[in-house]
């Protein structure tokens, strides 16, 4: 479909990236006319580490399919290969999907209940009036009565409306790695997470039907990244002798500067609006998650120009999880050899992580917790299960 003048609808969302499809299907649900544009046609190519919490398998609510590439039944916590612990999660903490084929599944789904999806159609500008707003795209005119942003961490939307400097980022790098026979198989349903994988951050194996995701982050940001993904790939056998290595760069947005949410009738969602956390540099999950409150919002208050619900439900549900991440996270990168000998190891600690990676443990408990666990965790711990992993 293209944009054309007499295109109206009640909800314009631009971005049909997780949070974009899922909140469409959500209001054509709800009975309203809903379209989504996007720069690119579909299925496109997405940088991402593809990782996937239980937690947000559940808002999605339904089976994935063919698009889970491979279920998660335990974590694979370590400093450096070095010590690992082996946390099984059961039943299935998580799964590793390919963001082109994930991404695609949900804009079918939400065109399945009568979405309008326009590709190759980019956001230009937009103007409001006192009952909708008229958005400029590449390919015409749109009106509707809200505009919804979902156009990732680099939001036009955003940028054009909301000004560039609302949004702080960090980067991220990540390489698929296409691995010599058996590596895969020998690796087993499992996420690595290293505390070593680069200063001041960690590393991540997670592994799909073919390859691995591999990628280095830090919420303090970094320079030579690629020396550092280098470094961390040395350290495990299951990535050496590669058949094919692909490297990808991209940026993790962590911060709302002025948490500002949306603006008259444009609100922003997830990595438009800032909203990853900062522990994992995790986004997938808060995308669906603002979608959800996004519907909720629309549901109670109509698409009113001046409704702050979504805002509202935000500062109640979304940001104290985000606030509480980025302590741990400033907690377990500023001294990371220290954390993961003191937190890490520790057995009531390390269950309390694989618990918020698979969503069973909210930030703000997990936090709580390790703090009154203070200054017990002071003393070194070494787990029963501590070991080298030589499967890796």
């Amino acid at each position: 479909m293209t944009a054309d003048d007499s295109a109206v609808s009640d909800v314009l969302i631009v971005g049909a990236g997780p949070a974009g499809s899922h909140l469409a299907y959500l209001l054509a649900q709800q009975g309203l006319q809903v379209t989504i544009i996007d720069k690119q046609a579909f299925p496109r190519a997405k940088v991402c580490g593809g990782g996937l919490s239980r937690k947000a398998m559940d808002l999605l609510g339904f089976e994935l399919g063919a698009a889970m590439h491979q279920p998660i039944g335990g974590a694979i916590l370590t400093y450096g290969n070095r010590g690992a612990v082996l946390k099984e999660m059961q039943p299935m903490a998580a799964c590793t999907v390919v963001r082109s084929e994930f991404d695609q599944m949900l804009l079918e789904r939400a065109c399945a209940k009568g979405v309008r999806f326009c590709p190759e159609t980019a956001f230009v500008d937009a103007a409001e009036s006192a009952d909708g707003i008229s958005v400029t795209t590449s390919r015409g005119i749109l009106r509707s009565r809200l505009l919804l942003a979902a156009d990732g961490a680099a939001s036009a939307v955003r940028n054009r409306l909301f000004g560039k400097d609302l949004v702080a980022y960090v980067p991220a790098l990540e390489a698929m790695v296409w691995p010599e026979e058996g590596a895969l198989e020998r690796f087993g349903q499992r996420a690595l997470f290293d505390f070593d994988g680069m200063p001041h951050g960690y590393g991540w194996i997670f592994p799909k039907r073919d390859h691995f995701n591999v990628g280095v982050y830090s919420p303090f940001g970094g320079t030579a990244l690629r020396q550092h993904l280098d470094r961390f790939t040395a350290a495990y056998a299951s990535l050496q002798r590669p058949h094919k290595v692909e490297y990808q760069g991209y940026i993790i947005p962590l911060a709302n500067r002025r948490r500002l949410f949306q603006r008259g009738r444009v609100w922003l969602l997830g990595d438009a609006a800032g909203l990853a956390e900062a522990l994992f540099g995790e986004g997938i999950y808060f995308a669906l998650k603002t979608a959800t409150l996004a519907a909720r919002a629309i549901a109670a208050d109509g698409l009113r120009g001046d409704s702050m619900a979504y805002s509202r439900l935000l500062q109640r549900e979304l940001l104290p999880e985000l606030r509480a991440a980025n302590w741990m996270a400033q907690l377990v990168y500023r001294f990371p050899k220290l954390a993961f000998s003191h937190l890490v190891l520790n057995q009531r600690i390390n269950q309390d992580f694989a618990g918020l990676i698979s969503g069973e443990m909210g930030y703000r408990d997990c936090l709580r917790k390790t703090l009154l666990g203070f200054p017990r965790w002071l003393m070194p711990s070494t787990a029963p299960d501590a070991a080298r992993i030589d499967s890796c």
